[in-house]
């Protein structure tokens, strides 16, 4: 999503509801396909100065070693977070 503009209250009740579920889905012991996709929605944060939802490194890195991650998503978050981590040492 990508505004001119970020309404506060808006993006308030947004990373609300995103904190709540990544709660109820952290405390499972085994992510489904779904599930997992409904883990990294949650993941984001707005970015004020982009004005724009990000998926953050640290994000990332926690996911991509995630016992609970199914293997194919945890693989290709790692090659991410490397790129990630190679992108900002430049």
């Amino acid at each position: 999503m990508r505004t001119k503009q970020s309404i506060p209250k808006e993006v308030s009740l947004i990373l609300h509801r995103q904190r709540k579920r990544l709660s109820e889905l952290n405390a499972l012991d085994k992510w489904t396909e779904p599930e997992f996709e409904e883990i990294i929605h949650c993941s984001t944060e707005w970015d004020i100065q982009k004005q724009s939802w990000i998926f953050p490194l640290p994000a990332i890195e926690k996911l991509a070693f995630d016992a609970r991650t199914p293997d194919k998503q945890a693989r290709s978050l790692q090659m991410i977070a490397k790129y990630m981590n190679l992108d900002s040492t430049k």
